[in-house]
């Protein structure tokens, strides 16, 4: 995750105009789920485009797109992705709206934010096991889209079957989408992920990494006991 207040002034000095693509944080990440901009307390008004997908958190299909009134009534008239699509159907909107209101705390309980509370619990857990097995990941501690370097391409085919054989499911990620020799495995965190879970993922991940090589990492490894957190902290 990028601090996006780092790169607003940049872009306005070179007049250029910044996108940010919230597909894997909003709903997500943020004191308030709203992605990468709550996260680090960024003014949506310094972001020029602002887009993201309702396939991740919403649990729904499509995506948005936000930004200036002009910008959008341009994109509505000019872009054949608009013209020409069909419209989204009720139970789909719907369930966008249900999820929003739950993020949001307008349904009326506190369950969309112990879900954000849960799944920042077990994002940071399950990162911190997985840098003391020794192999390396990508992204920001507190993202729940965990990449895991495999870098040869055989490998990430090796990885996924080794681990769907085992009841873990991953998404395999390679050239083009990555350079070449930076494949990866992708794991997706949810608040609904027990430590039990996890710990069986993880320990299923340690095996596998010393029989396909995957430790790949030259970083000191901390021996002790990676904590879980607190129940209180849901209450």
């Amino acid at each position: 995750m990028a601090d996006t207040s780092s790169y607003s002034s940049a872009v306005k000095l070179m007049s250029a105009y910044l996108y940010v693509d919230e597909a894997h944080s909003v709903g997500a990440v943020g004191e308030n789920g709203r992605g990468v901009l709550d996260y680090f307390g960024c003014d949506p008004n310094d972001v020029d485009i602002l887009m993201g997908t309702y396939t991740k958190s919403f649990g729904s299909a499509g995506g948005y797109i936000a930004g200036s009134k002009h910008l959008i009534d341009h994109l509505r008239v000019n872009s054949h992705a608009a013209c020409y699509a069909s419209a989204m159907s009720p139970p789909v909107a719907q369930q966008i709206i249900t999820s929003m209101k739950i993020i949001m705390g307008e349904d009326g309980t506190l369950e969309g934010k112990k879900r954000l509370m849960q799944l920042a619990r077990n994002t940071r857990y399950f990162r911190q096991r997985l840098k003391q097995i020794g192999v390396i990941i990508y992204g920001n501690d507190d993202s729940p889209v965990v990449p895991l370097l495999v870098y040869m391409f055989s490998k990430i085919g090796a990885v996924v079957r080794t681990l769907k054989a085992r009841n873990i499911a991953t998404v395999g990620v390679g050239f083009p989408a990555t350079p070449l020799m930076e494949g990866r495995i992708r794991f997706c965190l949810s608040a609904a992920h027990t430590k039990e879970q996890l710990d069986k993922a993880l320990e299923v991940i340690e095996e596998i990494s010393n029989t396909l090589g995957l430790s790949y990492s030259q970083m000191p490894r901390y021996k002790g006991k990676i904590a879980y957190g607190s129940e209180d902290e849901l209450e």
